[in-house]
């Protein structure tokens, strides 16, 4: 048994740590657990989840197996991730959360080695020091990219790991984090009757500091744990959706607000990108971005137009993995241009 303590064990994105001796919990799209082993032929993990979540298995950087995790604590799954792995070689598994926080808590409780006696671990280093943080809605959850209009939305059609989130991470040889979460806005969320989302109705803002936002006990995240080189945020759109909009310069100076108290905790400031344009319809959500954008010197990314063919339109008129590929392929070069990388 590998405990999820073990030091040899590498996590990414927000993992608390904090709410028992038994489990690591966590919530965030796109937070990964990642083991390197000699020694071992098959492995399982051991989880539970809130709700239904699924998650993608690497193994050796290739995509390997998918699954999703359906039992509820007290109940524990055990899922076998990997098998008829060479014994000889130094084996990398890597388990990634595709779904997003809204669909709540997974409680990781360590690896199960199938050859308890003969397996070694060895400890995980990054292929680069890059660091990328973002910000977003449905679009960066990769809500429905799995699917092609029509089709209705389930868990099995989000992916954040071949979201643009991902594709510019991968390409980029980068860590990422991902505080994002579908239909919420800055002052107003999606269906809002009311042009300010009521309290009751937490922002992306609100639930911002949490590791495990839908947790009665969760803890704040520590900023210091994970300081990004880039901060890429796509945000808005939600607040645009639909009538009553909220006023210009509320979410203006609201936006302006949420961004200076994220890179108030960072030491040195990342670089930070805006990105608009992708499901934004005739409003001023773009207009006021590029303002929120200049007010912090950083660089706006102007995405129009990206969805447009057939193959482009996923489960309720979201960027399919084509459109998030294509949506990757704009920013990236920019994203090297700034970073002179």
């Amino acid at each position: 048994m590998v405990l999820p303590s073990d030091s040899s064990i590498h996590y990414v994105g927000r993992i608390d740590k904090t709410q028992s001796n038994q489990y690591y919990a966590f919530s965030w799209s796109g937070c990964q657990i990642i083991l390197n082993i000699t020694g071992a032929t098959e492995i399982k993990a051991i989880l539970n989840s809130e709700k239904p979540n699924w998650f993608d298995v690497f193994i050796n950087g290739q995509l390997s197996s998918v699954f999703n995790v359906t039992e509820s604590v007290p109940q524990q799954q055990i899922i076998t991730i990997a098998n008829n792995l060479n014994s000889n070689d130094i084996n990398q598994i890597k388990i990634s959360k595709r779904t997003e926080a809204e669909f709540g808590q997974v409680n990781f409780y360590g690896f199960q080695i199938e050859e308890e006696e003969n397996f070694k671990l060895f400890t995980y280093t990054p292929l680069t020091n890059r660091k990328f943080e973002f910000i977003g809605d449905s679009i960066a959850t990769g809500y429905g990219d799995m699917g092609k209009a029509p089709c209705a939305f389930t868990e099995s059609t989000e992916n954040v790991d071949v979201s643009f989130v991902s594709d510019i991470t991968n390409q980029l040889f980068g860590e990422q984090s991902v505080i994002a979460w579908e239909g919420k806005g800055v002052v107003k969320n999606y269906g809002s009757p009311t042009p300010i989302s009521n309290p009751n109705d937490p922002t992306l803002p609100d639930l911002y500091p949490y590791i495990l936002p839908l947790s009665d006990n969760s803890s704040y995240w520590d900023p210091s744990e994970f300081i990004p080189d880039v901060l890429v945020i796509n945000l808005g759109s939600n607040d645009y959706t639909d009538l009553p909009y909220p006023p210009s310069d509320y979410f203006q100076a609201k936006f302006i607000e949420f961004v200076k108290s994220i890179i108030a905790n960072y030491n040195p400031i990342p670089k930070i990108f805006f990105i608009c344009g992708v499901m934004v319809g005739e409003h001023p959500c773009c207009t006021i971005t590029q303002a929120v954008s200049n007010v912090f010197n950083a660089t706006y990314i102007d995405m129009p137009n990206i969805q447009n063919s057939s193959d482009d339109f996923g489960c309720y008129g979201h960027p399919t993995i084509i459109a998030h590929a294509h949506m990757a392929s704009i920013a990236i070069p920019i994203i090297k241009q700034v970073m002179n990388w």
